[in-house]
């Protein structure tokens, strides 16, 4: 017989999980034995032995706390969502009062810092401008090779991506403030069709952005934002 068989028989050659099916099978067992109760004593962390009602009490304090924790963070879950969907609504509204390709880049800006706490925004077209515009040419850039090699993952994914960026990354979006963004946002900006361009926002704070977080909203920015670029590019 091994010893941990030897531990669960207690003197009179029961096992204890005999004793633990037949209080499952009857479950009202101390109700018609209500004197057992004050008789039984059990350890506490303390040291001091305690009855089974009291022990029964602690573990249903504890339940209650650990309930009480995660209806909080439910509780702030909520709120959380709620403070993004308004924002999500106010960037919503001011693309759909743009009315040209340069309109819609300071849109994105603007509401990215305002609303979103951006430190900096990069946003990067694939395609051409249909009408002159008098954004930074670097605003439209080819889908070529290097581009390719540096984001090519991010690409094939076609999912936003959080974290910290490789150097070479972080030159490419962010140039001048490169050293200074130790966490970002990578936004895919597809069109009905395709993948038309890449949002990428740069935050100071390295707990800003992680590769732990939901990107379910960004997802819905990176749609929002190539529905309103697209009719402007060829």
């Amino acid at each position: 017989m091994s010893s941990h068989q030897e531990q669960d028989l207690n003197i009179d050659g029961i096992a204890e999980k005999d004793v633990i099916e037949f209080l499952q099978k009857h479950p009202r067992f101390f109700e018609n034995n209500l004197d057992i109760l004050s008789e039984l004593r059990l350890p506490h962390p303390s040291g001091t032995a305690i009855s089974l009602i009291e022990r029964q009490v602690d573990v249903l304090r504890d339940n209650n706390h650990n309930l009480e924790q995660k209806l909080n963070n439910l509780i702030q879950i909520a709120r959380d969502n709620d403070r993004l969907n308004g924002r999500i609504q106010k960037m919503a509204l001011a693309l759909m009062e743009t009315t040209e390709l340069d309109e819609v880049f300071y849109a994105v800006q603007v509401i990215l810092r305002s609303e979103f706490d951006a430190d900096t925004t990069t946003l990067r077209c694939f395609g051409t401008p249909k009408s002159p515009t008098s954004l930074d040419e670097n605003s439209f850039v080819e889908r070529d090779a290097a581009l390719e090699k540096q984001f090519g993952k991010f690409f094939d994914k076609n999912k936003p991506v959080c974290g910290p960026l490789n150097a070479s990354q972080a030159q490419y979006l962010f140039s001048d403030n490169a050293e200074s963004i130790i966490s970002a946002a990578l936004v895919p900006i597809n069109g009905q069709q395709d993948l038309i361009g890449m949002l990428a926002i740069g935050s100071f704070d390295i707990n800003r952005f992680h590769p732990a977080m939901g990107t379910v909203f960004l997802t819905y920015i990176g749609e929002m934002i190539g529905r309103s670029l697209e009719p402007y590019l060829k």
